[in-house]
């Protein structure tokens, strides 16, 4: 089930944003689409059922869009939602694109709703464990892998660049510059494969077009208008293990020669319009490898334990604590009225000298339990890798709550999946 709000004050745009919606799910899946048409109920809306998808108007002055986008980005951890934009102007394009912390899934120009929402939304279902984060919790594996057959089709380049990066960003893998470049060298990669390799356009083809003032998506329109180039796909894989990210991009064209590719950075190369994907993968990755042919790339981004990662607002003004393999976090039987935010790491819960589950930053919150019921610790906790954790008193954590009483909200969501889970394993265990 998909529950997505639509926050403008144009119905028709609601009706039409719906329709799109629902053509890009399986027909086995359901969506409730709604709009939201003014302010306040809009700022209500995200706060109490934090959203992890939604569509904002950016035509809709009246409902102060990027007043909206600013308190998202202002606390990205409560508000974590992914946006769908929709614009009428190249120049709120322009500002989007430059607002380099925010979730924009896309930026769809309110002519072309009907036709890209539909694949956004077969990008979202394909890939909803690196968006619907909350909703998943532990359920997230270790590693993530996946295989996509790409049609040639820039707005989903986007997609994919702007879900792979925010996900590495809001897990902590990857810090704010990271994320900002990530998103670019995905997405330019995907492109090239698209425009250079399967629709066989050249570099002074494309310069030519953009330097006109035209669009690369209509470009390849009209390449796509031959059947044989239209069928073409990009293979896309990537892997996410704890460690770092892989990314493997093939495409079906004759071959691009990367090697001829200006630098960007040189002389009057500066002001050319684009070229500049291959230089910050460069800059970026490891382990950059392109074939002879120029059809394949493959890359890797190591994540490592960022100082500016995602955590609560309520939180940032407390310093993480580090802890090493083997140290001891909570001890059974102990009694503390102090609960732990995962930054990263990995932690396992003994009962006795037995391992009955393991901890990490997808899970959220450590001690939970015997924090909100005053109970001794009824597990030792055991760091098994290096890692940072935030201590919180229950003084810290009521008085934060009471300034923001949508972490109450969060909490109480938490726990209620982690007992859903629990009964959910309990009801197919075998008697």
């Amino acid at each position: 089930m998909f529950t997505i709000p639509v926050i403008t004050d144009n119905l028709q745009r609601t009706d039409t944003a719906a329709a799109a919606i629902c053509r890009g799910l399986m027909p086995s899946d359901t969506a409730h689409v709604f709009p939201i048409t003014n302010f306040g109920d809009a700022l209500d809306y995200l706060n109490m059922e934090m959203p992890d998808l939604a569509c904002i108007d950016f035509a809709s002055s009246e409902l102060r869009p990027f007043e909206l986008l600013d308190t998202i980005v202002g606390d990205p951890w409560l508000l974590h939602a992914g946006i769908i934009a929709f614009c009428d102007s190249r120049e709120d394009a322009d500002r989007l694109a430059e607002i380099r912390m925010a979730n924009i899934i896309d930026v769809v120009m309110g002519d072309e709703i009907d036709e890209v929402v539909p694949k956004i939304m077969g990008v979202i279902k394909s890939n909803r464990q690196i968006l619907f984060q909350r909703v998943i919790g532990m359920d997230i594996p270790s590693n993530i892998s996946a295989a996509i057959q790409l049609e040639n089709d820039t707005h989903v380049a986007s997609c994919y660049a702007n879900l792979l990066a925010n996900y590495l960003y809001t897990t902590n893998k990857i810090n704010r510059d990271g994320k900002a470049s990530l998103s670019v060298v995905v997405h330019e990669l995907l492109a090239n494969a698209i425009e250079h390799g399967n629709c066989g356009i050249s570099y002074d083809e494309k310069t030519r077009e953009l330097d006109g003032g035209g669009d690369i998506q209509r470009l390849i329109k009209k390449r796509c208008e031959d059947p044989a180039i239209a069928a073409r796909r990009v293979l896309f894989e990537y892997t996410i293990t704890r460690a770092s990210s892989k990314f493997r991009i093939v495409d079906q064209g004759t071959g691009f020669d990367w090697r001829a590719v200006p630098d960007p950075t040189s002389g009057a190369n500066c002001f050319m319009s684009h070229g500049r994907g291959i230089l910050m993968a460069r800059a970026f990755t490891k382990n950059l490898t392109f074939n002879d042919a120029g059809n394949v790339v493959e890359f890797e981004v190591e994540h490592a334990m960022p100082n500016d990662c995602v955590m609560p607002g309520i939180f940032r003004d407390i310093e993480p604590g580090v802890v090493a393999p083997g140290d001891i976090v909570l001890r059974e039987g102990d009694i503390s009225d102090f609960i732990f935010y995962i930054v990263n790491g990995t932690f396992e819960i003994l009962v006795g000298e037995r391992v009955v589950s393991t901890l990490s930053e997808e899970d959220i919150f450590l001690g939970e339990m015997s924090f909100l019921l005053e109970h001794r610790r009824t597990a030792t906790v055991r760091a098994t890798t290096s890692g940072r954790l935030i201590k919180v008193s229950k003084r810290t954590f009521v008085e934060a709550i009471k300034r923001k009483p949508h972490y109450a909200l969060l909490l109480a969501r938490l726990l209620a999946q982690r007992i859903e889970r629990i009964n959910s394993a309990r009801a197919v265990r075998p008697s």
